[in-house]
């Protein structure tokens, strides 16, 4: 979404390449879904063996940020499970997101099964096709209704959901002991999250890393009808709950109880020419969190055992096979609640994946994408490849992969998107999770996803309004939030309402 000027061409070239498109591909492969995704391979067998000319398998081409070498192995796997099928893996070097796509659809090419930055401009440029036709006749349906809630669009479902991580706090159990703070249970409210904070914030001890996040999430603790950043599914709401969620986070930076507040003194090197300026802040940086606290950086301090509650996704608790990490108990906890009894909902941050509008087998690519999403058999999968990988043989295996993309060893840090307790309690047993991750994923069904993976132009009218003003007026004492929450509002709905017309042309 940056660099839009490029982006606008793209958009111009791939209106011309999709014009060019017959348009009964689209209408006719989306309402018609086949009546049930896993009875063509038997078929097609006994077609064969009857005396008919077998077909060649479809091809379906995945994009993916999946490690190169599990995609392949995925692929696979789904191949042979599904002989009427190929999927070849469409290799974008990485991550890649809604430019990437554009550069690709105007050079005349696209993927047919894609993983989604968020869907604000595959919507409206029509890139993606309707699945809920294709949910609508699957008898099996393991999946999170909430996930597939949010992935709606004017009654539309436009993607679907597979790697899910959880945003929490990392509690520093060891820390809390110290400083004789009682561990909370997973019902902790807000009173005992303040408290934490306060308490162990002294000498070279700090509270936490951040606190700008708080308004996104306790309005979700106060309010079941709230979302990620105030989100209620159509609009902001700017009510009583942010405007207590902002007042808490200011008292919080008025305590200095945050590290990152260490980099508030300094120009933020990111919008500084990269050279010899902005490598002069990234220095003082360093010594500024050298002095305070023994450490250059704030990720070394929380290792190190001095940071009480660390705020983070779940793809970062592997950090106890970090050779820095001192040794400290640990769980992870949700957001807290505001009152003691009620339970929390979790954050949610959601990849998903769509079927591009110009594929020819729209079928095949759901049966695929329902694979990767909610099909119990990929777990399965998935866990075997990895106990049987070695990378001396993935390098003979795919010698066309640069050494630098084969990894040493394959991980399953994501959580399935199987709405299967069997396939949760599997996969909390082979990652060996704590039992905060199991209460959080207890309560997945509750949980509300980032809005910058599915909310139109979130990353505008959240971070570049409402949390650019609580940093430059409300932090600063200019304005306070019940000042500005109207403002923000209005600003914020004008924003996302400008982005859906967009999508509805």
């Amino acid at each position: 979404m940056k660099r839009l000027s490029l982006l606008v061409v793209c958009i111009l070239v791939v209106s011309l390449v999709l014009a060019g498109c017959g348009k009964s591909t689209n209408t006719k492969d989306t309402n018609q879904p086949s009546q049930q995704n896993g009875a063509s391979s038997e078929n097609k067998q006994e077609t064969s063996q009857s005396g008919t000319e077998k077909k060649e398998p479809v091809v379906i081409k995945w994009a993916t940020w999946e490690n190169i070498v599990m995609a392949e192995e995925l692929a696979a796997k789904f191949n042979e499970r599904n002989p009427d099928i190929k999927v070849v893996v469409d290799d974008f070097g990485g991550w890649f997101g809604n430019e990437a796509l554009a550069k690709r659809i105007a050079s005349g090419e696209m993927p047919d099964v894609f993983e989604v930055e968020n869907p604000f401009i595959p919507i409206q440029n029509k890139w993606i096709i309707d699945l809920k036709p294709f949910l609508e006749k699957d008898a099996e349906k393991k999946y999170y209704q909430n996930l597939i809630d949010t992935a709606t669009f004017d009654g539309k479902v436009v993607m679907l959901p597979t790697y899910v991580f959880l945003h929490g706090f990392i509690v520093n159990k060891s820390l809390l002991e110290a400083n004789n703070i009682p561990i909370p249970d997973y019902t902790w409210t807000i009173d005992e999250y303040k408290d934490i904070l306060i308490k162990t914030t002294k000498g070279q001890t700090i509270g936490t890393n951040s606190i700008v996040e708080i308004p996104k999430h306790l309005p979700a603790q106060m309010n079941d009808k709230l979302g990620w950043g105030c989100w209620d599914g159509s609009k902001y709401v700017l009510g009583d709950e942010w405007i207590f969620a902002v007042n808490l986070t200011k008292e919080l930076h008025d305590r200095n109880i945050a590290l990152w507040q260490i980099e508030e003194q300094f120009p933020n090197p990111w919008d500084l020419p990269e050279g010899a300026e902005r490598d002069a802040v990234f220095e003082k940086i360093k010594n500024a969190y050298k002095e305070k606290f023994g450490e250059e950086e704030s990720y070394s301090v929380f290792l190190k055992g001095n940071v009480a509650l660390w705020m983070d996704f779940s793809w970062g608790l592997s950090f106890d096979k970090n050779e820095k990490y001192s040794g400290f108990d640990w769980d992870f906890y949700p957001f807290p609640v505001a009152e003691k009894g009620d339970i929390p909902r979790p954050g949610i941050v959601c990849d998903s994946y769509a079927i591009s509008a110009s594929t020819k087998n729209p079928e095949a690519a759901f049966r695929f994408i329902k694979y990767l999403s909610y099909d119990p058999a990929a777990f399965d999968d998935r866990i075997e490849i990895i106990e049987n990988y070695n990378k001396e043989e993935a390098k003979k295996k795919y010698p066309n992969i640069t050494e630098d993309r084969i990894p040493d060893f394959l991980t399953f840090d994501h959580i399935p998107a199987v709405n299967d307790p069997t396939v949760r309690e599997k996969w909390c047993n082979y990652n060996n999770v704590k039992p905060g991750v199991k209460f959080m994923l207890d309560n997945l069904e509750r949980g509300y996803v980032d809005g910058f993976k599915f909310v139109p132009d979130f990353d505008t009218a959240y971070h570049k309004t409402i949390e650019k003003a609580m940093r430059e007026e409300i932090f600063t004492g200019k304005k306070t939030a019940a000042d500005l929450a109207a403002e923000l509002e209005k600003k914020a709905n004008d924003i996302t309402q400008e982005a859906i017309k967009r999508m509805r042309q």
